[in-house]
């Protein structure tokens, strides 16, 4: 069946030196960036290596698309042919384009913070790549060259992988690679999914490799090095496809030289050499290795932890979780979804209450348990029906027509198809039980785009051309089209460009002022940045929070002077106006909100009229936004008591406690106002109470414990507070109290036990370390009831690839660990990256 659409393949090009110049140039360019970009990084930047390699492609596909235009217009003909996944793509890319100008948010749905993976401007680089790809067709050196490249770089991420395994993160870190969860390709399930796949390939092609001295070897280091890396990852799903597909070549290793020699000999097809015993060991290696973790990965990962120092567990939202947001968005819009890139607002706005009882309440996921389920959420029933679309179109076309056709084609093509689809296949596969980093995604565009290429090259009869100087209809469409390409493009380009160096600045900025604490210079060159990214809230907020914390820092003055309160008002004035700007670019933000709120919190409502309401508006959409979420109501209730209005913020404090029975901060509040007005007594007996009815809450033992503090009963204070760590191991804000409790009491052994277990998930608190560090030389003087209660976290960490890290094992089945999680951490055992203190040996005093 005749194929048409446009694709950068010209014909006859060897008539005319400038448009072969064009063209081969658009190759080189596609087979340098793709061929690097497993191992490009920009040392001693500060900014995601997500974006960094995604603007490295939109540079490089930019590039691309030019050249090619400019060689068919010099050639004046063109092929077309249209590859129907291909148009499937675009027609998914352009419906998430719809979304996201549907959404209300547009800004983050077209581009997001750092050119996240699920906007819809990233959908149409993917599906640029697959177009791009094509230059491919029938140009089987330009091929050869990809491989060899990409061989190479391959060899580079294994070396500097096993290399920093051995050495520590400190060794060739390049100022950027600061932890051992970070790799060249992204994090370490992304590098685990990238090992992954060259194992499969391998795996497709281990019986075309030669067997010699040589190789043997190569395979050796290859196999097992790929291995140990999977193991320290511990990526449950992928041992499961390895498991299969090694048996699978395993089977086929041992049958080939029997009854499906035969079989090949029947239909014509040339014999091939004999099985190499060798690398029918190496595949039964793996096989044997990949179902002894989908046995007992829990065992086995616990053991590699310990010795390697590494323990990496990623959650998700769990399937459950996702459709459940899934289908409370599709009641308000099941045709666009949310719009791409929202799920995190739309986790804010339908999240399970219960999931307030976890460690993961305030946990802010930006996707769901995987790339396609996500996709649902944000473009909705249009988008995941064309994407389910493509997909099924791809495997036909460049599986079903490959692996079936009965004409005879090209071996070495069809060795490069069968390494491209099976690549291509097993990427979009992990897309549906997991959300890959950009690039993996960039990788499978390339793939997919590399598969249909080889389709085409492989399966296309007869292909159409048109000779533009034979038809001035066709040769202005042509025209109009390769300049609106053109066009389009570039508009793309710059508006990449823009996110790229502002989020440089700002990241530079962010590193500049926590070595130098330069708050004015801090805030200039977020000026700058807005004034460059003029349509993201970011930095317009960062902005207001500097004055947020400035009007906090004048307020705690005794005496101001006249000076201070005039900087006062101006400053408020500022953060008001600034909070404002950041709502009018992003009214579906609900932090904003919160800020807006927080500076009406300084302005007393009896001397200005309208500014209880403007504050009480501000709170209400903050909480509409995201309505489970008790921050807000604690907020307030800390700015009416600032007033006096106890009465009332006591209301605040009972109502985000029914949102979240063990929220530690209103506790504390609740603790404190009780103590102020002289309750403590009271409030002690009304909190053994409520500790009767909720018996298993170590909020309440850590109110408990607050209260007896207060009433200097320190003694009753440790056993409230030892009650609390009791139920909940991973109570930092409890443990830091105890700690404080011990000292008091001279205690400084134990307390100081205490402080590394808190430091172990807050390993960046300046003032946890200043505390440890004041222990250790013995210089603390700080009485409990004088000392502040830092942010601390309860073993829950934000990881650099959009993803979330965890320390402790899950508590809840509304999120799902995407990696084996070690059997030490699940007996409550500390991780082996963790620092561990014996008491029996460990003295400050020493």
């Amino acid at each position: 069946m005749q194929r048409n659409i446009f694709s950068p393949k010209v014909q006859g090009l060897s008539g005319d030196i400038l448009s072969t110049f064009f063209y081969k140039t658009s190759q080189i360019v596609m087979v340098s960036v793709f061929g690097l970009l497993p191992i490009f990084f920009i040392p001693n930047t500060y900014v995601s290596l997500g974006l960094m390699k995604s603007f490295f492609v939109i540079v490089g596909i930019f590039t691309t698309i030019i050249f090619a235009s400019l060689a068919i217009l010099r050639s004046g003909r063109v092929k077309l042919i249209l590859p129907l996944p291909l148009l499937l793509f675009w027609a998914f890319a352009f419906s998430a384009v719809a979304s996201s100008l549907l959404s209300g948010d547009s800004t983050d749905s077209l581009f997001g913070v750092s050119f996240d993976t699920q906007t819809s401007g990233f959908f149409v680089l993917l599906a640029s790549i697959m177009t791009a790809s094509l230059v491919f067709v029938h140009e089987k050196t330009a091929f050869s060259r990809l491989v060899w490249l990409s061989i190479l770089s391959g060899v580079v991420v294994y070396s500097f992988t096993l290399v920093r395994l051995v050495t520590g993160p400190e060794f060739l870190s390049f100022n950027f690679f600061n932890s051992n969860l970070t790799s060249l390709v992204g994090s370490l399930n992304d590098l685990a999914i990238y090992i992954s796949l060259i194992m499969l390939i391998v795996l497709v092609v281990i019986n075309k490799l030669p067997d010699n001295i040589f190789i043997k070897p190569l395979l050796g280091v290859f196999t097992f090095s790929s291995l140990l890396i999977l193991a320290i990852v511990n990526f449950s799903f992928i041992w499961l496809i390895l498991c299969f597909f090694s048996l699978l070549t395993f089977l086929y290793l041992v049958s080939r030289d029997t009854w499906l020699k035969v079989e090949e000999e029947e239909v014509g097809v040339l014999p091939s050499a004999p099985v190499s015993r060798f690398a029918l060991l190496l595949v039964a290696v793996v096989t044997i290795t990949s179902g002894a973790f989908i046995v007992s990965g829990d065992f086995l990962g616990a053991r590699l932890s310990q010795i390697t120092g590494v323990s990496y567990v990623e959650v998700r939202p769990s399937l459950g979780a996702t459709l459940s947001v899934a289908r409370n968005v599709f009641q308000t819009d099941a045709l666009f979804g949310i719009g791409p890139n929202r799920f995190e607002d739309a986790w804010r706005l339908y999240k399970d209450p219960v999931i307030n009882e976890t460690q993961y309440w305030n946990t802010q996921f930006v996707s769901g348990n995987s790339f396609v389920s996500t996709l649902m959420v944000n473009t909705g029933l249009s988008g995941l029906i064309l994407f389910i679309a493509f997909i099924i179109s791809f495997v036909y076309t460049a599986g079903y027509k490959l692996f079936f056709s009965k004409q005879t084609i090209d071996t070495g093509w069809q060795l490069v198809g069968n390494i491209t689809f099976v690549g291509a296949c097993y990427l979009w596969v992990m897309s549906f039980v997991y959300s890959p980093g950009p690039f993996i995604l960039l990788l499978t565009a390339l793939l997919t785009g590399l598969a249909i290429a080889t389709g085409v090259t492989l399966t296309s009869k007869s292909q159409r051309v048109l000779n533009l100087a034979h038809s001035r209809h066709h040769g202005l469409f042509i025209m109009a089209s390769v300049l609106f390409t053109i066009v389009a493009s570039t508009v793309l380009f710059i508006s990449a460009n823009k996110q790229f160096v502002s989020q440089i600045l700002f990241f530079s900025g962010v590193n500049a002022f926590t070595i130098n604490q330069d708050l004015s210079a801090y805030d200039k060159l977020l000026e700058r940045v807005s004034s460059f990214n003029d349509v993201n809230d970011g930095y317009v907020a960062e902005r207001a929070r500097l004055r947020l914390n400035e009007l906090n820092r004048l307020l705690e003055m005794t005496e101001p002077s006249e000076d201070d309160q005039r900087h006062f008002e101006t400053t408020l004035v500022e953060g008001i106006s600034l909070a404002e700007s950041a709502i009018a670019k992003d009214k579906s933000n609900p932090y904003n909100y919160g800020l807006l709120g927080s500076f009406y919190g300084f302005i007393n409502p009896s001397l200005y009229e309208g500014v209880l309401e403007r504050r009480e508006n501000a709170f209400n959409q903050a909480r509409k936004l995201d309505p489970v979420n008790p921050e807000y109501l604690v907020l307030q209730a800390q700015l009416v008591a600032r007033l006096g209005e106890i009465a009332k913020a006591r209301s605040y404090l009972t109502e985000a406690l029914k949102l979240k029975r063990n929220y530690t901060d209103a506790l504390f509040l609740l603790s404190q106002l009780d103590v102020q007005e002289g309750n403590a007594t009271s409030a002690i007996a009304t909190t053994r109470s409520i500790i009767t009815l909720e018996p298993r809450n170590p909020g309440r033992y850590f109110q408990l414990g607050l209260l007896l503090v207060a009433t200097s009963d320190l003694q009753g204070a440790i056993e409230s507070l030892e009650s609390a760590i009791m139920l909940d191991p991973n109570y930092a804000n409890a443990r830091y109290v105890l700690a404080l409790t011990y000292l008091d009491l001279g205690r400084s052994n134990d307390a100081f036990l205490q402080l590394k277990m808190v430091e172990t998930t807050n390993p960046d608190n300046l003032e946890l370390k200043n505390l440890i560090t004041e222990l250790e030389v013995g210089s603390y003087s700080t009485k409990i009831n004088e000392a502040e209660v830092p942010e601390l976290r309860d073993g829950v960490v934000q990881n650099l690839q959009d993803g979330v890290l965890t320390t402790t094992p899950t508590d809840t089945n509304l999120v799902t660990p995407i990696n084996t999680l070690p059997r030490g951490e699940e007996e409550g055992e500390v991780a082996s990256n963790e620092t561990v203190v014996d008491p029996n040996e460990t003295s400050i005093t020493e």
